[in-house]
């Protein structure tokens, strides 16, 4: 199946929603509920007033997806434009957000590994403590220390009003291929609530998975992705506290804590067979154990706020956090299992300061960042060959939001990074010696947006935003001949990235369009002996949503997604490949029907298309080309069942099978696991 085809369908449906919606009253006027976004200014602000491109997943949209979704990357590349599809594994390598790596926060506290990128970001938190998720589409100079493809700011619930609220849920999942072997059951608690000055909040939720099986019914290996991380026979624990106290009517102290850990104890392993991957092979599951040491993810987060809305007229917000982030990966034949710790301690100031010059009123958002990085990559059973990094980064920003009159508004400013690195001495895996020393990074970046306001309902926005990383520092230093560690200087990356769009809000129907393009001359992807390379690099590319209310009770909608990325080998300015399939990822298309007869029951179908890509390139990820695929879920909720509500989800309710795009890059005969087939799940909540 082609790309054309499928696009022109869901295009002509797409063309037809605007239709539908003009059949209804044209004064009738559908009511939504504002959604505010924390992460674009590190400030609270009105998604529709924002001047760049920005996802927001509810909670309410979180909970009924991981119902049809087992990761936060499963959630995201089915709900955000922009978001590569799912690795359908633990690892987010290979997932982008407009084709470069993105900065993982939870609460404020970053979660992502610049040092040594450990792609373990976005499954280091359970769904069920999550309240909202905020995506930042495009590198983004207001957080700095990573986010050069964007920003992915997950928030943990918030208490809720009334002195106690009890919620408790359990459910079940299967394949329908093996039920006995595939069953994976959960179960959460939550309380929250409010007394005096005292606010609360506590989410603890167990999940321990089954096997997983495509959908001919053959196992899937444990870690589908060679030595990345799977999800399969694996035990996943999540705790998260939050306690909040208003010392004040103006201030306020939080502190909260979360604590995650998943392990995998599988006796089932991948092998290679013999040959090249094609359609009618894929990586068998055997009976055996290859880990030295379960694989898995340790993730222990702990934050102190303290926020005043009125200090000398300035609104203060002040952040102190601790993380301890362990990764260990799977081991893969002939080479030692490794792990990752990366261990941080940082500092937040955001200050909010309203300034009047004569007629004019705007806002000065100023502050400083602070974060210490002790990153070392380990072996558990062979000699260590990475060095330890430990890292002090500082940062100053200064940010203007001004209104331009009643036409629109503006939003730019700087912020300027210093980061220095510590490396260690050390021996490669070929026994030579490097001896350590610092590295010294320094970089001003720069930002300028603005939205201008065509009608009520629409505007247009365009802007410049300027990212720095240091990306991925410990591979290039192990990968690279480098005879000293100071010659690694040149290895950080900058980018500037690019955008316009245009966003409407009609009565019954609201819409985005976005075209961006960004551009590095040190991007990071890796050779076919999987030593990383940095070099020149551009990648550009258009994305739309489209929410339709057509009636009361049914809305539809869908997100399109469509990127290229090509990279400079020899450095004369000329760009002669395509980027790889890990970073590029192909077209994809999804969209829903959410349908809400009365206050029983609802449903939603939903879909996701991932298109073919025809690849030129000779680095690793960029070999093959990429065959597309279709998949449907189905989502349902029956409330007032005993006093609570079930719910029912079935991922791939076809059966399709399909390779997920991550294995299809890596082109390889350990890595080429099918995705899994139809799978059915359960659960019921009751609240108290």
């Amino acid at each position: 199946m082609e790309l054309q085809r499928p696009l022109a369908v869901c295009l002509a449906a797409l063309t037809a929603f605007p239709a539908i919606a003009q059949t209804t009253n044209e004064d009738e006027t559908v009511e939504l509920g504002t959604l505010v976004l924390e992460s674009a200014t590190r400030t609270e602000t009105p998604v529709d007033e924002t001047t760049r491109s920005v996802s927001v997943i509810d909670r309410e949209t979180v909970q009924e997806q991981r119902r049809v979704d087992n990761t936060i990357g499963d959630i995201l590349s089915k709900q955000v434009p922009g978001f590569s599809q799912s690795t359908e594994a633990n690892s987010d390598f290979g997932q982008t957000l407009r084709g470069r790596t993105f900065l993982t926060l939870i609460d404020g506290v970053p979660q992502s590994t610049p040092l040594r990128d450990g792609r373990r970001s976005l499954n280091s938190i359970g769904a069920e403590a999550i309240e909202q998720i905020e995506i930042i589409r495009g590198g983004t100079a207001m957080y700095g220390f990573g986010a050069t493809g964007g920003l992915v700011n997950i928030i943990t619930k918030r208490p809720e009003d009334g002195a106690f609220n009890l919620e408790v849920g359990t459910g079940l999942s299967f394949s329908t291929q093996h039920v006995d072997d595939s069953l994976t059951w959960e179960t959460s608690l939550n309380v929250s609530g409010r007394t005096g000055k005292l606010d609360y909040v506590f989410s603890g939720s167990f999940l321990q998975r089954g096997g997983r099986f495509d959908a001919d019914g053959d196992r899937i290996p444990a870690d589908p992705v060679g030595a990345q991380g799977g999800i399969a026979d694996s035990d996943t624990s999540n705790l998260m506290l939050k306690l909040g106290y208003q010392l004040t009517e103006d201030q306020r102290l939080e502190v909260s804590t979360l604590y995650y850990n998943m392990e995998q104890d599988s006796n089932f392993a991948g092998i290679s067979f013999a040959g090249d991957p094609d359609t009618d092979t894929k990586t068998p599951a055997v009976r055996g154990n290859f880990n030295p040491v379960n694989p898995g993810t340790e993730n222990r987060n702990i934050s102190l706020k303290y926020s005043n809305e009125d200090l000398l007229g300035s609104s203060v917000d002040l952040q102190f956090y601790h993380a301890d982030i362990d990764i260990v990966y799977s081991k893969f034949p002939g080479f030692s299992q490794t792990r990752i710790g990366s261990e941080k301690l940082g500092a937040r100031l955001t200050v909010d300061t309203p300034v009047t010059l004569g007629a004019s009123e705007f806002n000065v958002i100023w502050g400083f960042d602070y974060l210490h990085d002790e990153t070392r990559q380990t072996a558990t059973d062979g000699p260590n060959t990475s060095p330890f990094l430990e890292q002090d980064a500082y940062a100053g920003f200064v940010q203007v939001n001004a209104p331009i009159g009643d036409i629109g508004k503006i939003s730019g400013g700087m912020r300027h990074e210093i980061i220095d690195v510590d490396v260690s001495d050390f021996n490669r895996a070929d026994g030579s010696f490097v001896p350590g020393g610092t590295l010294e990074f320094e970089e001003t970046l720069f930002n300028i947006s603005g939205t201008l306001y065509l009608t009520d309902r629409t505007d247009i926005y365009a802007g410049f935003s300027q990212g720095f990383t240091v990306a991925d520092i410990g591979r290039s230093i192990t990968d690279n001949t480098f005879a000293t560690v100071s010659q690694a200087s040149s290895e950080a990356q900058k980018t500037d990235n690019y955008e316009i769009g245009l966003r409407t809000k009609q009565n019954r129907w609201d819409g985005t369009i976005a075209m961006f393009f960004n551009e590095s001359d040190n991007g990071a992807t890796f050779d076919q002996n999987l030593n990383i390379v940095k070099q020149p690099e551009q990648i550009w590319g258009v994305e739309a949503t489209l929410d339709v209310y057509a009636t009361d009770t049914l809305t539809l909608g869908g997100t399109f997604t469509w990127m290229a990325g090509e990279v400079d080998l020899d450095g004369d300015g000329s760009f002669e490949e395509d980027l790889p399939s890990t970073r590029i990822a192909p077209a994809k298309i999804t969209a829903y029907a959410d349908y809400a007869p009365n206050d029983k029951w609802r449903a939603r179908l939903q879909a996701l298309y991932s298109a073919d890509r025809n690849v030129n390139s000779t680095q690793f990820g960029g070999t093959s080309d990429i065959d597309d695929y279709l998949v449907f879920d189905l989502y349902g909720e029956i409330y007032d069942i005993a006093g609570g509500t079930v719910e029912l989800g079935v991922d791939n309710i076809f059966n399709n099978e399909y390779t997920p795009v991550i294995n299809q890059a890596y082109d390889s005969s350990f890595a080429y696991a099918r995705a899994p087939g139809r799978t059915v799940s359960i659960g019921y909540t009751r609240r108290f």
